[in-house]
C-alpha cells in the first residue's frame, strides 16, 4: 500500500480541482464554497500531500535498503517524486487558470 500512497496523495488535489470545479462552474444552484476557496485548497493541499509523498517515498526507500543491504543505493526516485510534484503543480496550476477563464467568460456571455 506504501507504494502506491504517493501517487494517490500527489493526484487527489488534481482530480478535486477538477471535479468540484467544473461542478462550482456549471452548476445552475448557487453553493456554499466559492471557486476562490476550492482553488486555494486545491493548492494548499497538493503542497501538504507533496510534503507526505516525499516522506512516504523516503520510508519506502529506506526499508528498501534495509531489506536488501548489499544493493547499489540510488536516489533517483527521489528525482521521480520531485519531478511528479513540479509536474502535477503546474497540471493543478493550469486548471485552476483554464476554470478561472471559463467561469468569467461565462459571466460576461450572462450580461
Amino acid at each position: 500500500m506504501l507504494n502506491i500512497a504517493p501517487f494517490i496523495l500527489l493526484i487527489s488535489p488534481v482530480l478535486f480541482q477538477l471535479i468540484v470545479g467544473t461542478k462550482i462552474i456549471f452548476d445552475k444552484k448557487p453553493t456554499k464554497l466559492k471557486f476562490g476557496k476550492i482553488s486555494l485548497m486545491s493548492f494548499i493541499s497538493q503542497i501538504f500531500f507533496s510534503v507526505a509523498a516525499v516522506f512516504i517515498t523516503n520510508y519506502n526507500i529506506s526499508k528498501y535498503f534495509d531489506q536488501h543491504p548489499n544493493t547499489t543505493r540510488c536516489g533517483m526516485p527521489f528525482l521521480g517524486v520531485i519531478v511528479g510534484v513540479v509536474f502535477l503543480v503546474i497540471i493543478l496550476c493550469f486548471i485552476i487558470l483554464l476554470q478561472f477563464l471559463i467561469k468569467k467568460w461565462k459571466e460576461r456571455r450572462v450580461k
